[in-house]
Formats: structure tokens, sequence, C-alpha cells
């Protein structure tokens, strides 16, 4: 069985080892089959990913030739590569189990740990975060050349990460774990300045925790980044946030939209 990761870079593995695979094209190839498995991909996507510009008339011969190439490095390891990676009607289909890709069981569980913080389980959130988090080593495909497809994929990809923080980020402020959650905001607003749900939990968190004037000004720090760097002013639930901190109400709602 093989396992692919791409929460960073991108590795493949299989009961007898590592497949390297170390040809550029070869890795993008691979990358976006794994990405859409268990669905095929079709050659013209393919020579997209590859080419999107001026594709060369040998486009279609020379991803054969990966595929090629692909298929005899994977025989290598589990005994038939043609089984795994499969020609279809005008494209190539990768037969994976999900659950062998690190992305599919990172979105997976995810969802998981948003379940069963809506069903009021904060520990068990917290713990399930945790957990998805750690599937992550560096940036996602951080040493696959990216095309349109892939660079659209990475990007989602690092959304849902930071939706992961966030998630985790509300599952120990629900548990009232302050001490540890106030400085990990700092450090997660400086990496992520305009994320507004960050600034958001942040205010939340240092109202909570009896430390009125720092939530308003985090609160005034929050609407000079939106506006400098957005031209936005903060969003309806931020300023309700905002109205409750002024009246020194320190039980704050939970976030809205999680």
């Amino acid at each position: 069985m093989l396992e692919l990761s791409l929460l960073g870079p991108l590795r493949v593995e299989s009961p007898r080892g590592e497949v390297r695979t170390t040809s550029t094209k070869i890795r993008q190839v691979l990358a976006l089959l794994a990405l859409e498995s268990p669905s095929a991909v079709g050659i013209d996507r393919i020579i997209h990913e590859l080419w999107p510009l001026r594709p060369p008339k040998s486009a279609v011969g020379t991803i054969q030739t990966y595929v090629y190439h692909l298929r005899k490095q994977l025989a290598e390891h589990i005994g038939c590569g043609t089984k795994v990676l499969a020609t279809v009607t005008n494209g190539y289909l990768l037969a994976l189990d999900p659950g062998s890709i690190d992305a599919r069981r990172f979105e997976q569980v995810v969802r998981d740990g948003r379940a069963v913080l809506d069903a009021g389980r904060a520990a068990e959130a917290s713990r399930k975060m945790d957990e998805a988090l750690a599937m992550w080593h560096g940036a996602a495909l951080a040493d696959v050349r990216q095309g349109p497809s892939l660079d659209a994929e990475a990007v989602r990809l690092e959304g849902l990460r930071e939706a992961a923080l966030e998630l985790r980020v509300q599952a120990d402020l629900e548990q009232e774990h302050l001490p540890e959650v106030i400085p990990e905001l700092q450090a997660l607003i400086r990496r992520y300045p305009l994320r507004e749900r960050f600034h958001h939990q942040l205010v939340s968190a240092l109202n909570r925790a009896g430390r009125r004037a720092d939530a308003l000004s985090a609160y005034r720090h929050t609407c000079r980044v939106l506006n400098e760097e957005l031209g936005l002013d903060p969003s309806d639930e931020l300023r309700r946030l905002h109205q409750i901190v002024l009246t020194g109400e320190t039980r704050t709602p939970a976030l809205e939209g999680r």
C-alpha cells in the first residue's frame, strides 16, 4: 500500500521504502493525480498544469513517457504499477484509498473536529485538531513546481490549515485555557495579520481573562490593520464583540459560523 504526503514536501512511501521521484514534471503529474484520486485527470488538464502557456507539440507523448516512468517506479515497490496508476479514457487515474493521502486524512479529521466542537465536546475537538495539524510538515506541496491546478489546491489546503488552527483555538477558548491561548493568538496574528477571526479570538480571550483595556487595544489594532491593509471595516461580528467588551461583560459568545 502506498502512503502519500502532500502537506509539506512530496513523499511516497511503500512497504519496501520510499519511492523517489526526482523529475520535476513527474512529481507534478503525481501530485495532481494524488490530489484528484480516486477521480481521473484528463490529459488536457495535465498538459495545462505542466505547460500552462505554451505546451510543446510533443506534450501528449511526453506525458505518456512520464507516466511510464512513474509506473515503473511504483512497480518496483508494490509489484504492479498499472493497478495503481491506470489509463482511462483521455487521462489517468491514481487508484488509492483516500486514507492513504495525508491531505485527505487531514480534511476528514478537521470535519470530525468541527462536528464534535459544534456538539459541545471542546476537549475532544481540541485533540482532533491537534491530530490534524500534526500532519503538516511544511507548506503544502512544498517541493513541487505548481501550475494552475496545484497552485489553487495548495492555497485551498493552506486555508484549511488556518481554519483548523482557528477551530483548535476556539476549542481551547471554550475550555478557558486562556493563559495558553492568548500568547498563541498573538503569535498567530503576527503570522496571519489579515485573518480577522484570530483577531476576534484574541479580543475575546483578553476580555474573558479580565484584561478589558488590552481587549480594547487589540480591537483598535484590528480596525487599523483591516483599514490600512484591505480598506475594510471590522465585521458585524467583531463590532458586536467590541460592544460586549465596552459593557464590561467578560463572558463572550462562541464565534459564529465556525
